[in-house]
């Protein structure tokens, strides 16, 4: 059977190499994008060559209530889910100006409310064998602002909690989750090319989700799939 993937951040990056990868292999994919936003055209000439394996669904992951709706806009089953919408202080949806009242919340909202938000909704899609992943986010490696660098890491810290504590309420339905590292796809602080590219990654990435079980449900994995509990 065709197995339907959900990815959200869809529109750039990791997110969009992983709908280039499952598209590839067969799958039917539910790309989503931040609305508000010209689409990219590597993504709508996707969806427009294939309009019966891809669909594309503009939805802003900061907004519980717009996202406690997305199941009643999924028709499928949803077999895994992808959470890929990691963001940057400072660019993205972070604003400027106040780090508490602006780019913290809207970091950890982005990064760890709204993976939680959008898997509760595509729970209502998925049966037994389904899969959840999120992709931890990496921020700008070339950044040395020591707020940005705060944010990134508080908004790591409370999705892997958010995650690891869904992985436990889930696993009785079936559905195992992971949290993955994605490996050094940015460039590095003296300006060298990345380790990875976006299609390696996107490859790692595609590799633990394969392989993951109930038996590893809650685990941390990095691309070259090695658990860390």
């Amino acid at each position: 059977m065709t197995p339907t993937v959900l990815i959200t951040g869809a529109g750039r990056g990791i997110g969009l190499e992983l709908v280039r990868l499952y598209h590839a292999r067969g799958a039917r994919v539910l790309a989503v994008h931040r609305p508000g936003l010209v689409v990219p055209d590597a993504l709508v000439a996707l969806q427009e060559a294939h309009p019966e394996s891809m669909r594309l669904i503009p939805l802003d992951v900061r907004a519980a209530s717009v996202v406690v709706n997305l199941a009643a806009r999924l028709s499928e089953r949803i077999d895994i889910l992808i959470n890929t919408t990691g963001m940057l202080m400072g660019t993205g949806y972070a604003p400027s100006g106040n780090m508490i009242g602006g780019g913290l919340r809207s970091t950890l909202q982005v990064n760890a409310t709204g993976p939680l938000f959008v898997a509760q909704a595509a729970l209502s899609n998925m049966t037994r064998g389904g899969k959840i992943a999120t992709i931890l986010p990496i921020g700008d490696v070339r950044s040395l602002d020591l707020l940005d660098s705060d944010a990134r890491q508080a908004a790591k810290a409370a999705v892997v909690k958010v995650m690891q504590s869904l992985a436990f309420d889930i696993k009785p339905a079936g559905v195992a989750v992971a949290l993955i590292h994605p490996g050094a796809v940015g460039p590095t602080l003296d300006g060298r090319a990345a380790s990875l590219s976006l299609a390696d990654s996107a490859l790692g990435i595609v590799k633990v989700i394969d392989e993951l079980t109930l038996e590893t449900s809650g685990q941390f994995f990095s691309v070259d799939d090695s658990a860390e509990g």
